[in-house]
């Protein structure tokens, strides 16, 4: 499902070859014709980007595509210098072709059909599919900039779970000077769409046929800014129109999408009755789950023996890659993808009688779905058991993660439970600020020069522990020291020793420690010693401006958190401290700092706790935001002075 999804949803290609009864769009693609306010400064300069949508019926429609794409350097020729098509049992290409023009719009070559590759769409040695996929190129840097290129395909598809959806909007550093998506479906077909983020109205007609015809148009886009700080996710950003099927067919199989009840329980009927365990293996559980004191604990124990007995591999066979493959054949032979997994897993807690369900999940860096626009726009399965009133989340394609944590992949967002009676959109757990902690100590022994060796030791719980815990499950020894040292916000310093180890709570942490030598951690000037209180805290970027005129975002994933910093310094005997001790406490919408010093006996103890809440905000309050920031820029930069002491 995960590949299948990502042609669907991750590359939202737009682009359609004019079908007969279809806007004119030009035919001279000189460079000469394209109005400089939008080739200025572009990378590339979309002139013709369309999508014609042919529903036939609920069992079958055709998509074409056509996209013609002045290219002016190697940016733009990285994003637009080829185009690719899949297809397996239900989706045949039915043409495929690409067309070379110089700058002045002649033709300099078409692709030929041995130009075009054509490949298993396997991309490592775990996956296993039978789609395939075939690219169009021109390859790189072979004709002198700016040229045009011309890509014309058509798909006939007979997997009516998934429609096209539609942006006009460009990519970074390129322009658009013409985008068109048109729905044509047999009269009175119903199907749903919906308009986001100022996408342009629909426009519907009839054509000779009867048909009834759907179109969108827009015209000269500028080039997005690429200098923008916490821009909003294209979701909730760029202009889209999704499409969905209410009624359709695949296969055998009949369903409809009209409200999230149905599609989960058109995933249920796709795959019911495939969660039954051979016998041995049935008895294998019994004997594994006797003896817990808790349905909880029960849980936990199939969690943990289905991670040691299987393993993730991705596969995409069947309808779309939707339909799981049985109990009975992940139990043969150990592995799975994440609906077989997941599965696998259910099938166990069933033996066990434990209530559980597979749950839909858009999985990916804070990915989302339109809960109020029922679609199969999903590219992952996980499962969700229930231990009374508790849910338990379990990740079934991960070897190492701890029950009911989700993190920054399947965390934070919709998942719809798969019921037989028809299933509901529920949130995953929730990961802020109180999750997602750092609480560190550091002994700093500090030289009357201003060298310090250093012993810190760190814990990170929430979504802060996950950079390490996959440092500790994927990397070696030498890659784990080069990450550390890239993320250390120190100069001129010198790991020495390191160690990462996970922790054995059930909530998942990771607790670092490091011994460092820094030079000049102190900066010494004549008789003075000048030391940072908030010494390898995190530091936050500036923007160049406080005004602003559209929301801002700061990504849950990277500002809710809470950083908790305690530096004690052993100051050399022969100083003492010559201004007051700094003490700062701010507050804000957006969260919080705080700092506190004290010295006694030749050491300085520093406290910063730095309490972060991300999200969205307008744009009336990102003036707050930045002079939040510069308030924490100057509590961060204050010094503490020493000076030496010379009676």
């Amino acid at each position: 499902m995960e590949k299948f999804q990502s042609i669907f949803w991750n590359t939202i290609i737009c682009t359609v070859l004019l079908w007969p009864g279809a806007a004119l769009a030009q035919t001279d693609f000189s460079v000469s014709r394209i109005n400089p306010a939008l080739s200025k400064d572009a990378d590339a300069v979309i002139r013709v980007d369309e999508l014609f949508w042919d529903i036939r019926s609920q069992a079958e429609g055709v998509e074409r595509t056509r996209l013609v794409v002045t290219i002016f350097n190697e940016k733009g020729e990285d994003r637009y210098g080829s185009t690719q098509e899949w297809y397996d049992k239900f989706r045949k290409i039915t043409e495929l072709s690409g067309t070379l023009y110089d700058a002045n719009g002649k033709v300099v070559k078409r692709l030929r059909n041995s130009d075009i590759e054509d490949r298993g769409d396997g991309i490592a040695g775990d996956d296993i599919s039978d789609n395939r996929v075939k690219t169009a190129s021109f390859g790189k840097k072979s004709y002198s900039y700016p040229y045009t290129i011309e890509f014309i395909s058509e798909v006939r598809t007979r997997n009516m779970m998934f429609f096209p959806d539609w942006t006009p909007a460009p990519a970074e550093g390129c322009a658009v000077e013409y985008s068109y998506f048109r729905v044509k479906t047999p009269a009175g077909f119903a199907f749903r769409y919906q308009e986001c983020n100022g996408a342009p109205g629909v426009k519907k007609s009839k054509d000779a046929e009867g048909s009834d015809v759907y179109e969108w148009t827009q015209k000269d886009l500028a080039r997005p800014r690429s200098d923008d700080f916490y821009p909003l996710p294209p979701f909730d950003r760029i202009p889209l129109v999704f499409t969905a099927p209410a009624d359709f067919e695949v296969q055998e199989y009949k369903g409809n999408f009209n409200t999230w009840e149905d599609l989960s329980r058109f995933y249920y009927t796709l795959n019911a009755g495939r969660d039954l365990l051979p016998p041995n293996m049935q008895e294998e559980v019994k004997t594994l789950v006797k003896g817990a004191k808790s349905d909880r604990e029960k849980i936990d124990r199939i969690y943990k023996w289905m991670q040691g007995r299987s393993r993730y591999v991705s596969i995409q066979l069947g309808i779309g890659g939707w339909q799981t493959i049985d109990a009975m054949t992940v139990a043969k032979t150990g592995y799975g993808d994440c609906k077989a997994l997941t599965n696998f897993t259910l099938a166990a807690l069933k033996v066990a009688e434990i209530p559980a369900c597979a749950a839909l999940i858009r999985a990916g860096k804070e990915a989302k779905i339109k809960a109020d626009f029922p679609s199969s726009k999903f590219n992952h399965v996980i499962a969700c058991a229930f231990a009374g009133k508790d849910t338990v989340w379990l990740e079934c394609t991960s070897p190492n993660t701890k029950p009911n944590f989700m993190g920054s992949f399947t965390g934070s967002r919709p998942a719809l439970l798969v019921l037989p009676t028809g299933g509901k959109l529920v949130m995953t757990p929730d990961y802020k600020a109180p999750q997602n902690v750092k609480e560190s100590r550091a002994l700093v022994k500090l030289t009357e020069t201003g060298d310090g060796e250093i012993e810190a030791r760190s814990r990170y719980t929430g979504l802060q522990h996950e950079p390490r815990v996959q440092l500790i499950q994927y990397r070696t020894k030498e890659e784990q020291e080069k990450w550390l040292v890239s993320h250390i916000n120190l100069p001129s310093m010198d790991l020495r020793r390191f160690e990462l180890a996970e922790g054995v709570e059930p909530e998942p942490s990771v607790t670092e420690k490091l011994s460092l030598n820094v030079r000049n951690c102190a900066t010494k000037t004549g008789t003075r010693l000048f030391i940072k209180p908030s010494l390898m805290s995190r530091t936050f970027d500036m923007p160049a401006t406080s005004e602003r005129t559209s929301d801002f975002y700061l990504p849950f994933s990277d500002y809710n958190f809470t950083d908790l910093d305690t530096v004690s310094y052993d100051v050399p005997a022969n100083y003492k401290l010559e201004t007051t001790l700094p003490v700062f406490q701010i507050a804000s919408a957006f969260g919080s700092y705080e700092l506190k010093t004290s010295y006694e006996n030749n050491k300085l103890i520093c406290a910063r706790k730095v309490v972060m809440n991300g999200g969205r905000y307008g744009s009336k309050d990102f003036a707050a935001w930045v002079d939040f920031l510069k308030k924490i820029r100057k509590a961060d930069r204050t010094q503490v002075v020493f000076v030496e002491n010379k009676l």
